[in-house]
This record gives C-alpha cells, sequence and structure tokens, in this order.
C-alpha cells in the first residue's frame, strides 16, 4: 500500500483539503484506483460500502479539474437522495482549497432552485439519474463537454429500475470521456453496462473484510430527540469513562453538547473544522494529556485521530454512512485494549443500524436505557413546558373569543355614546336591540357548549326528570311545570256559598 497520497502527486491545493481531512494512507481500492484513473483510463472498481471508493473517483477528478472552465467537467449518477448529498459534501471538503462549485441534483428538492444554481459556474454534478433526466429534457443541463462520468453504487442503480434513465444519459454525453464503474456486486446487467460502454476496463475487485475489532462492545439505546441530551449525561455518570469521545453531526449541537456537559461539571472541550489547525493540535494535545475526558467533535476528528486510551465512542448523532461509522467507532479499542461503542438513536434510525451491522459484520446490540436524574428531571420539566404552553393557547382563545364578541358589539355602543342629538327613543330602540344581541350571543354559546358536551358523553338525564314531584301529581299551571303560576279565577269564576 502507498505510504502517503503525496506519492500519487496530487496538486499542493489538493493535497491540502486531504491534510484537512486528516486521511493519512491510501486504502485498498484508493491505492490500486487511482493510478489508472490519473492515467485516464476507464476503470472498474468493485468494493464493499465503507472502503473509501468516494475518494477513490474524486480525488483524481478534483486533481484535473480547470477551476476556469464554465463547462460542467464531471458527471456522479448516484441510486439515491442521500448518497448524492453525501457525495456532493465529501466533494466540497476535499476541494476546499481548489475552489470547486458542486451541485447535488435530486427529488425531495425545488427543483427552480436548482434551475437557479445551474445559471452560475457549475465544475461538478452529483445527482439521482430521474431528476439529472428531467433537467436534460428542461434543456437546463447539458454534458457534451464533460471529461469523466461516474456511476455510483451500479448494482443499487440496476435494483432500483435506473437502467434506461442511466442509458439515455449516458448517449448524451461525448466519446471521448472517461467511464469510471464503483459497485459492491456485479450482476449481469451492470456488466452488460459496462460492456456497451465502457473501453477495455481493468476491474479492480477488493475482498470485503470486517471492518471493526471484536474487542469493541457496541449497542444502541432508543431515545426520543427531546432527551437526548439528558440521557447522554446519565450516561457518561453510569458508565464512568476513562476518555471519551461524543460525536455530534453539525458543529453547532458540539458546542450545545460541550456547553451542557460542563455545565454538569464534566471536562469537556469542543473539536470541529472552523478551528484553527493550531487550536486544534493544542487541544488534542490536552486530551492525551488526559486534561480533559470528554471530546465532543464532528467527524473531522475521526480522520487519523489516534488516541491511546479511549475507552468510550458514543454517536450522539449517527452517521448516515457505514464509512463514517467505522471510522468513528475505531477511535476506541486500540493497541490492544477493550472498548466501548454505544450509540443514542431513534426508532426510525434502527433499520440503518441493522445495515451497519450486517456491513461491518458485527454484533450491535439493542439495549434499555435505565433513566437517572438527568433524564427524569427532564421528562418532568418537559411535561410541565407543555402543560404552560397549553395554558396559555387556552387563555390565548378566549382573548380572541372576547375579542370577537366586543368587536361585534362596538357599532353600537359607539352609537350609543354619542352626544350628537337623535330622534326620540332612538337610544333606547339601541340599548334594546344590544340587550337582544348580548341575549342571542348567550344562547348560542349556551348551545354550543350543550352539543359539545354531549358529544363528549358529558351530558347525564337528571334523575328527577319525568317523575312527578312528592306529594302527588302537580297543577298543571305549577311553575315547578314550566307553565304559568297558579292562581285562584276572580269575577265570574268565584265559588259560590
Amino acid at each position: 500500500m502507498a505510504k502517503s497520497f503525496a506519492s500519487f502527486g496530487f496538486r499542493p491545493e489538493l493535497m491540502q483539503g486531504i491534510q484537512d481531512l486528516y486521511y493519512k494512507e491510501p486504502t485498498a481500492i484508493q491505492e490500486e484506483a487511482i493510478p489508472l484513473i490519473l492515467e485516464g483510463k476507464d476503470v472498474i472498481g468493485q468494493a464493499q460500502t465503507g472502503t473509501g471508493k468516494t475518494a477513490a473517483f474524486m480525488l483524481p477528478i478534483l486533481n484535473g479539474l480547470e477551476e476556469g472552465k464554465r463547462d460542467i467537467q464531471a458527471l456522479i449518477l448516484t441510486p439515491t437522495r442521500e448518497l448524492s448529498i453525501q457525495i456532493a459534501k465529501e466533494v466540497e471538503k476535499l476541494g476546499k482549497h481548489v475552489n470547486v462549485n458542486v451541485l447535488s441534483l435530486h427529488g425531495g428538492t425545488d427543483i427552480d432552485k436548482q434551475l437557479n444554481k445551474l445559471k452560475d459556474t457549475v465544475h461538478i454534478v452529483v445527482g439521482t439519474p430521474g431528476r439529472v433526466l428531467d433537467h436534460m429534457k428542461r434543456g437546463s443541463l447539458h454534458f457534451g463537454r464533460i471529461s469523466t462520468l461516474v456511476l455510483d453504487e451500479a448494482d443499487k442503480m440496476m435494483e432500483m429500475g435506473f437502467l434506461e434513465d442511466v442509458e439515455q444519459v449516458i448517449v448524451h454525453t461525448p466519446n471521448q470521456r472517461q467511464v469510471l464503474l464503483f459497485s459492491a456486486t456485479m450482476p449481469d446487467t451492470v456488466k452488460k453496462l459496462a460492456h456497451r460502454f465502457m473501453k477495455q476496463p481493468p476491474h479492480i475487485k477488493i475482498e470485503g473484510k470486517q471492518k471493526t475489532v471484536e474487542r469493541i462492545e457496541q449497542y444502541y439505546y432508543v431515545v426520543n430527540q427531546s432527551d437526548k441530551t439528558d440521557a447522554l449525561v446519565d450516561l457518561l455518570e453510569q458508565e464512568q469513562p476513562f476518555l471519551t469521545i461524543v460525536f455530534a453531526n453539525t458543529q453547532v449541537r458540539v458546542q450545545q453538547l460541550t456547553a451542557r456537559l460542563q455545565e454538569n461539571g464534566l471536562s469537556a472541550q469542543a473539536l470541529y473544522g472552523d478551528l484553527s489547525q493550531n487550536k486544534r493540535e493544542q487541544l488534542m494535545k490536552q486530551f492525551r494529556d488526559i486534561r480533559f475526558q470528554y471530546l465532543i467533535a464532528t467527524d473531522i476528528a475521526a480522520r487519523g485521530l489516534d488516541v491511546e486510551g479511549v475507552t468510550h465512542v458514543i454517536n450522539y448523532d449517527l452517521p448516515n454512512d457505514v464509512e463514517s461509522y467505522i471510522h468513528r467507532v475505531g477511535r476506541t479499542g486500540r493497541a490492544g485494549q477493550k472498548g466501548k461503542a454505544i450509540s443514542l438513536i431513534s426508532p426510525r434510525q434502527k433499520n440503518l443500524m441493522g445495515r451497519f451491522a450486517k456491513t461491518t459484520k458485527a454484533t450491535i446490540e439493542e439495549r434499555i436505557l435505565q433513566a437517572g436524574r438527568h433524564l427524569d428531571a427532564g421528562r418532568r420539566e418537559r411535561a410541565e413546558e407543555r402543560e404552560a404552553h397549553f395554558v396559555e393557547l387556552r387563555e390565548q382563545q378566549q382573548k380572541e373569543q372576547k375579542k370577537e364578541k366586543d368587536k361585534e358589539f362596538a357599532p353600537i355602543r359607539e352609537a350609543i355614546k354619542k352626544k350628537t342629538k337623535v330622534k326620540p327613543g332612538y337610544k333606547k330602540k339601541l340599548a334594546r336591540e344590544l340587550d337582544e344581541l348580548q341575549t342571542k350571543y348567550e344562547q348560542n354559546r349556551k348551545r354550543a357548549e350543550a352539543i359539545a358536551a354531549r358529544k363528549a358523553g358529558k351530558t347525564a338525564k337528571p334523575a328527577s326528570a319525568g317523575k312527578p314531584a312528592k306529594g302527588g301529581a302537580s297543577r298543571p299551571g305549577d311553575k315547578s311545570q314550566g307553565g304559568r303560576p297558579f292562581r285562584p279565577s276572580a269575577g265570574k269564576g268565584k265559588s259560590r256559598g
């Protein structure tokens, strides 16, 4: 294996991007594929996910990029939206100092925004076959001058029924372009595609190996997003680790977690991409010297980070790809020591954990999280906040109802208050109309409340309904029966004698 990426003769700007990502040595697929791609040959690379194949085709493309050229220079077709976004981000990181403009074209995104971006200079397009073909039919995308076409995860694209779309895209590319095909397996459909559109490509096959060592104990907890931070603090208090790296997916999340751990008296520091090189080196020296126990980091720390004594790796946020998971987990269990890799995941991410376990050929166990003092207190606090929120909503609704009522009666009230001369009895008429409106409003309100109560099953028939009063039947005119009060008749109705 090549000792360093410098042996490939990459341009200095690209080497700086490689160093920023802490890439140290090429993987097997990179070592074999990169020299052939740099020679301009068509290449078939067969390797499992997580072997570094994205960098295997992206580094040669970025090395030959012409920054001043307005035409699209490379097209990368992928089977899924998630993979398209992931590759585009990888291109941005590797090409940070090359000034590359990359655009991900996939479904689920406003096509008008993509059309606007295509009006500017785009060097590399990454996209799914369907969306790329859609832009080609609109005339917003042309590949007549591309130099490299990459078919990534070709077997998955064939499984998903993209063969016809892929062929339509390929025939609209120039004959003198380089075709790179990467696939985990080589079914007949992929072989036929390669035979039809590639020129005597060498076939590089990297055998799959177990990616995570057996001495690392891997398991996960299913946790709601609102409980995650409290669960992390409880977990650290229960595990009592020696040295721990906690991974999060964004810089903001890293900063938030670091502040929370520090508030709870835990010695934690944050490591992320925007820190200067000197600051990162200082932090890593302090971590190696055990000046603090908890390093909260983005994936930049997973690359080439070699610290003896790291007993725990915790995925606060789960990475989207197995390659990142392998790099993270590999920060513990080094130098023959044992380690633990713990992930906090949402219920929807259980399938993703299953794929990680299958790809790494490792056992990743689900465990039940025992709530500690932070998680219990946090849940009570969030329940109180929700109740206060609902109370506030009810009060706001009542205020709005009162406001609407006042708005309805406002014209009449204003007319009554006016001191202008009016016809005799007009103000009394207005006051009477106001009383009638108020009475009608109250009747409607009570009727609506009664209907709502009946629907909720809260109304019940009074126990005395339909029964005669004690002491005999009531008289027809009895007030208690809803009629007029009974009075003895006068005049002609006088009793005789």
